[in-house]
């Protein structure tokens, strides 16, 4: 039974008997005990507050209790419900039991026995909430375990796509660098070309030629390119010189 007032468990008594009504709250002294006199009063309460167990009578100036636990667990269906009730019918036994009790305890009834059937549903519907809340907990760990794993995911396709866009740039750089060296390859030779047939026009000799053009290259370009270039766009001219020779 609960000792501090934060783990003392509230019970919701319904009876309209005052004397029973103080006999089971003192049976019943570890809890905290919620009174209501009547059906409409003991509907009105249990739906604006939380409890950790009903109490109800079956006979009610009102109504009956089978009714009242009809409505109450529509809208608390797991919360123990205790009857301690004169109609000791079978059939009031059986519907109580249908209605969604746990128990059903027929006035005079023993109050120690009282005592321990709400001990044991107190005790089992914290143990319940225990498990639920571990479910729970274990339900939203696996829940931010899959979404984590769902997020690295994609940043690994993320960085993938940006990797394969970084190679197909690098690809594309490189290949626009071959373009233009070729474009400048060919305007080069086609300028050299033109040039040749200039100076052949004029008189000159394809030895001359490439003498010149091998000097005018080395004059111009020889502190901001390396010789070889100069060397490899007069090759032609080089065999032409060994031919004439």
């Amino acid at each position: 039974m609960a000792t501090s007032h934060r783990e003392q468990k509230n019970i919701l008594l319904v009876e309209d008997r005052s004397d029973h009504s103080d006999l089971v709250a003192i049976s019943l002294t570890g809890y905290r005990i919620v009174r209501a006199r009547n059906f409409a009063e003991g509907l009105r309460i249990a739906s604006e507050r939380y409890f950790d167990l009903y109490i109800l009578d079956n006979w009610l100036p009102d109504g009956t209790g089978v009714e009242l636990c009809h409505l109450i667990r529509k809208f608390d269906p797991h919360t123990p419900i205790v009857f301690c009730s004169a109609a000791a019918f079978e059939q009031d036994i059986q519907r109580g039991m249908s209605a969604g009790a746990q128990a059903y305890l027929v006035k005079p009834f023993d109050y120690e026995e009282l005592q321990v059937k709400v001990a044991q549903l107190t005790s089992v519907a914290l143990n319940a909430v225990r498990e639920a809340r571990r479910a729970e907990t274990a339900a939203i760990r696996e829940e931010l375990d899959v979404r984590r794993l769902e997020r690295f995911e994609q940043c690994e396709k993320v960085r993938r796509r940006c990797e394969e866009a970084r190679q197909r740039c690098e690809k594309a750089r490189q290949r626009g660098e071959k373009v233009k060296d070729s474009f400048l390859t060919a305007k080069r030779k086609f300028l050299r070309f033109k040039a040749m047939e200039a100076f052949l026009a004029a008189g000159g000799t394809r030895g001359d030629f490439a003498r010149e053009w091998l000097d005018e290259i080395s004059n111009r370009r020889c502190s901001s390119t390396q010789p070889t270039e100069a060397k490899r766009l007069l090759e032609p001219f080089q065999i032409g010189r060994a031919t004439i020779r």
